[in-house]
């Protein structure tokens, strides 16, 4: 792992790694000492599982994962308990001696102490310290109907971005749906999609695309490219639900995000409309900043997003349902 690391350094990249306590390897060397423990460690439950755990470990615990090619067969942690101590100390340890830059979290099964504690090691010594929160929607029997936003609300100011997730629906969500519970935009975080990709339309009016390599769907790097070519990082985003937004559709089922730098805008637009609609953008060229008189607006083409084109100021806009447009005025 520390040769990976240097190498990812060298390179000018920072590496996370997958590191969670939900549930311990049965290749852990402390597994027998901590079944020691009864309950403390290990939570109790039905047993089963990879047939290792029923003939080593017997009964009452609860089978994890379990990942064939290397026969590692996980079993689920209790909620707290002393083997957080070891967690955050072997965090420490990686830091000092490996060099991560941060964490992965695939859920999160310990509580606001612990995550203060693991953003302390991973911050020591001006270590960049990422945190990244992945969980699937908890809205459901199982979860006891809790969204995932609501579950970790507690720990997103230790984190640095949100991957809300699996079983998520992209296409039936309203945006009140999207803004609260999957963006991570009202808490000052950002976010990315899964569910089979996402919906990149709608995505970007929250500054969300899915994720390189994962979850099928469109290969975000055209967009990224986009991003590049328009200078994103410095711009000012200001989203639909501000008052303040200069550019508007003139659908309310249509909506807009404007990212403002100075001379130019690129503008977000996605539909939540129940069939493809004509558009026109209401804009306020006072607050972009920029003459009307020698603007233009174009769409810059994006593999499996859109076709390049050119519009009017007071053009109508086709926008197909479920779809959208990224424009830049300048």
């Amino acid at each position: 792992m520390k040769g990976y690391i240097d190498s990812a350094h060298a390179q000018g990249l920072k590496v996370k790694i997958y590191n969670t306590v939900r549930e311990l390897s049965n290749k852990a060397y402390e597994t027998f000492p901590m079944r020691s423990l009864g309950h403390e460690i290990y939570s109790p439950g039905p047993g089963g599982g990879f047939s290792w755990l029923q003939e080593h470990i017997g009964k009452d615990y609860i089978a994890a994962w379990f990942v064939p090619s290397i026969k590692d067969a996980a079993i689920v942690n209790s909620g707290m308990s002393r083997w957080h101590n070891y967690y955050v100390e072997g965090m420490n340890w990686l830091v000092k001696n490996v060099g991560i830059d941060g964490i992965y979290l695939d859920d999160v099964a310990f509580d606001r102490i612990t995550m203060k504690r693991i953003k302390r090691v991973l911050t020591e010594s001006d270590h960049p310290g990422i945190i990244d929160l992945h969980s699937a929607n908890q809205y459901n029997k199982s979860d006891g109907f809790n969204n995932s936003a609501n579950l970790y609300m507690e720990h997103f100011p230790y984190l640095n971005r949100l991957w809300f997730g699996e079983y998520f629906d992209y296409e039936k969500s309203d945006p009140d749906f999207f803004l609260t519970e999957v963006s991570g935009i009202p808490f000052g975080l950002m976010g990315e999609m899964l569910q089979d990709g996402g919906n990149a339309w709608r995505g970007m009016i929250y500054g969300m695309t899915n994720r390189l390599p994962w979850s099928g769907g469109a290969d975000p790097t055209p967009m990224w490219k986009v991003w590049d070519d328009f200078g994103m990082e410095g711009s000012q985003m200001i989203g639909y639900w501000s008052p303040d937004c200069p550019v508007k559709a003139n659908n309310s089922k249509v909506l807009t995000t404007v990212y403002k730098k100075e001379g130019k805008a690129l503008v977000s637009i996605a539909s939540w409309a129940d069939e493809n609609v004509n558009v026109k953008l209401i804009i306020d060229w006072k607050k972009l900043e920029i003459d009307p008189a020698t603007a233009t607006i174009t769409a810059k083409e994006i593999k499996d997003f859109q076709p390049a084109k050119t519009f009017g100021a007071n053009d109508e806009i086709v926008v197909e349902k479920n779809k959208g447009w990224l424009l830049i005025i300048q």
